[in-house]
């Protein structure tokens, strides 16, 4: 039984490294897409929160003069 077994694996396994490499290229292909659309993303909200950082500290230092 278990010579049949392993047998049937090595049949199959090269069939499981193609299937596998197949989804691989899938993958890394839609990440080739989406990675660059979340670093623009992550690039919008750092501007953003410098920019709230920034104003806020300037209406914090006018209302400490008042």
């Amino acid at each position: 039984m278990p010579a049949n077994l392993l047998d049937q694996l090595q049949r199959v396994f090269p069939l499981a490294n193609k299937v596998a490499d197949e989804v691989v290229c899938e993958e890394t292909e839609i990440l080739e897409k989406v990675i660059p659309q979340m670093f623009e993303v992550m690039h919008r909200v750092a501007k953003f929160s410098c920019d709230y950082v920034r104003r806020g500290r300037r209406l914090s230092f006018v209302f400490s003069k008042c």
